[in-house]
């Protein structure tokens, strides 16, 4: 009865003291300051909800069956959502694992013998003889969560899990976005060889009647090289243009999934005029809409579930047991002749050196590593969104004034021709403007483009998007994660 009654008192304080070690953490604080607004909304359009596309992605507000032809590809073939995918597929495989831990395990054993011997004395005959020995068991374990350990591990790796999704939803969007990025940058170019083509031409034709004038006595040797020149400079232009398109076409079938180098069917000719860009809302709104930041802030509550399992590996646990053995020399009598036993056992940790205790000290370092990588992310987010949006304002602002830039230029360009015509002004005045004018056609060009890829870049900042798959949306069970 005494020994009893110690055994109670020891138990009564292990399940007292474990109460005690695995109380919850503090809760942490996050140090970065989300802002009721940002700083420079100045209001964008909002883009409307497809009709024949209801569920499709953002880029559907091009309207571009081409382009949304290419993301579908890319979201179906690229290489790194398919590491992505993988490793998804890996965090939940880890979740099924970490579920089967506690058990309970059954395993078996079947097993036959046939035992040959061969004995013989001084003066006596040989003597052989042989048995048959059949045999089979079964062993039962199951281990008792009794501090929380493994509805922590579980929690754990089930947050990792959906952090592994957010992080495919978020490579998908950044994929979506690269790929038109990619298309608007073939058009540009495209655009600007073309406009380079007729430069070209343009020159071209303007050395011929150059050539004539000096014939005539109208222009002057100077006026004829420096007209050579003109032409010379826009030709070395055309080399690099395309290289440019070339890489491109490689950087698009890399998204795709492709061979660099493979055909890609780009036959759009005009950069998209009248695309929306999305609505930033509020700051706050990006906990909700960011993929990367759901994905930290799982990833920050999984390490907090760290903590609480290391601390409950320092308590005892119990495991419950249980096994029969069946042996016979006959197989028809085999599960006649059994033993069964049922067994406890509390085990737990006396000296470790302090192991345990270093491990609760790495998984509390670890939750302060995720809380500032959710934070900056956070943090990032908002500067994405604020440059997003200072982007398109200054761009379009700044393309209004490249637009009357050139049409000034224009007007001087007549001027100097004139001029030189009635041999008022020199011929390199002229060509002085006719460069300038050549150099501001295609600078407004590139311009426009980027003007079309920071409104794309608001979608990914805001994190906008329809689903990307046909599978729902994860849902956050058991964890209180969104």
């Amino acid at each position: 009865m005494r020994y009893a009654l110690i055994s109670i008192v020891l138990m009564s304080g292990f399940f007292i003291s474990g109460c005690n070690l695995i109380s919850p953490e503090p809760a942490t604080v996050m140090p970065v300051d989300i802002p009721d607004a940002y700083v420079y909304d100045t209001g964008v359009d909002t883009p409307p909800i497809s009709k024949e596309h209801p569920d499709g992605g953002w880029w559907q507000q091009f309207g571009i069956d081409e382009l949304s032809q290419l993301i579908q590809t890319g979201l179906g073939g690229n290489y790194d959502l398919q590491v992505l995918k993988a490793r998804a597929d890996q965090a939940l495989a880890d979740v099924k694992s970490e579920k089967s831990n506690p058990g309970p395990f059954l395993d078996y054993f079947l097993g036959g013998e046939r035992t040959y011997s061969q004995s013989k004395t001084l003066g006596q005959s040989i003597t052989r003889d042989h048995e048959h020995t059949y045999s089979a068991s079964l062993d039962a374990e199951y281990t008792l969560d009794l501090w929380g350990k493994n509805r922590a591990d579980i929690n754990a790796r089930e947050l990792e899990s959906l952090a592994a999704l957010r992080d495919l939803e978020d490579g998908a969007l950044t994929l979506s976005t690269d790929i038109a990025d990619t298309w608007v940058d073939i058009l540009s170019v495209r655009i600007r060889m073309e406009v380079l083509a007729r430069q070209i031409e343009a020159n071209r034709m303007t050395l011929k009647l150059q050539e004539l004038r000096f014939i005539n006595g109208k222009a002057t040797a100077l006026d004829l090289s420096q007209q050579r020149e003109a032409l010379a400079q826009v030709l070395s232009a055309m080399p690099l243009l395309e290289k440019e398109e070339k890489q491109l076409v490689n950087v698009m079938g890399l998204y795709l999934g492709r061979t660099p180098g493979t055909p890609v069917a780009v036959s759009t000719v005009d950069l998209p005029q009248s695309f929306l860009a999305p609505q930033p809302g509020i700051p706050s709104d990006l906990l909700e809409n960011r993929a990367d930041i759901k994905a930290a802030r799982m990833r920050l509550k999984a390490a907090a579930l760290d903590v609480e399992a290391a601390k409950a590996d320092l308590l005892p646990q119990l495991t419950l047991s249980a096994s029969a053995a069946f042996s016979s020399g006959s197989l028809d009598l085999l599960f006649q002749n059994w033993v069964l036993s049922l067994g406890a056992a509390l085990a737990g940790p006396l000296l470790d050196g302090g192991a345990r205790e270093a491990q609760i000290e790495r998984t509390r370092a670890m939750v302060r590593e995720a809380l500032n990588v959710y934070a900056k992310t956070v943090a990032t987010a908002i500067c994405e969104v604020e440059d997003a949006l200072v982007a398109i304002d200054r761009q379009k602002t700044y393309i209004e004034l490249l637009a009357q830039q050139l049409a000034a230029v224009n007007v001087t360009l007549q001027d100097a021709r004139v001029q030189y015509l009635n041999g008022q002004s020199s011929y390199l005045n002229y060509l002085a403007a006719w460069a300038s004018m050549e150099s501001l056609e295609r600078q407004l060009i590139s311009e426009q483009a980027t003007y079309v890829k920071e409104r794309i870049a608001l979608y990914k900042a805001t994190g906008w998007r329809r689903e990307f798959f046909n599978a729902p949306p994860a849902q956050d069970k058991n964890t209180g994660a969104n």
